[in-house]
């Protein structure tokens, strides 16, 4: 976030909060310690930026951090996926409930991902697709995939609900 231009603590979580929530939500709680880490071993570099009569720091990415990021993301070493939803545990848990229950269960997740998707085609994809002409294309192609994603896990769960429909 900081190499995008986000300079702050909170900027960094408001910027992640409408970009990468979908797959990697972060916390305040987790910002501000990560940023002193970053800061600590020389990958960031930090300044007084005050605000108003707010004390606020801002934040620039150094050469260290930049060859850091670079070794990073050339890495082959790629953690297994993971997916924390509480959708997810509870439509692995649904056996539990009666027809109508489940049914329920299944139209409120599927509206959920249709809701969720809709924003980050009509809010996210627009603002990450802003960074392109920055040559920036990534930010895009992550946002895109999470909508796609998102659409994928609806029209599934669309059959779903059609096939318990059924009967």
């Amino acid at each position: 976030m900081v190499r995008l231009g986000v300079s702050s603590g909170y900027a960094i979580k408001k910027v992640a909060d409408q970009s990468t929530q979908s797959f990697w939500p972060i916390s305040l709680a987790l910002v501000y310690p990560e940023l002193a880490r970053l800061e600590a071993g020389g990958l960031l570099k930090r300044r007084s930026d005050p605000q108003g009569g707010r004390a606020r720091s801002a934040y620039t990415i150094t050469a260290k951090g930049e060859t850091a990021l670079g070794a990073w993301l050339r890495s082959a070493k790629v953690a297994p996926v993971q997916i924390r939803d509480e959708a997810m545990l509870k439509l692995f848990l649904a056996d539990a409930l009666g027809d109508e229950d489940r049914l329920g269960l299944i139209r409120t997740l599927r509206e959920r991902n249709r809701e969720k998707k809709e924003v980050l085609r009509a809010e996210i994809v627009p603002r990450a697709e802003a960074f392109e002409s920055q040559g920036i294309h990534y930010v895009a192609v992550a946002a895109r995939l999470s909508a796609d994603l998102l659409e994928y896990a609806e029209s599934r769960l669309a059959r779903l609900q059609e096939e318990l429909e059924d009967g």
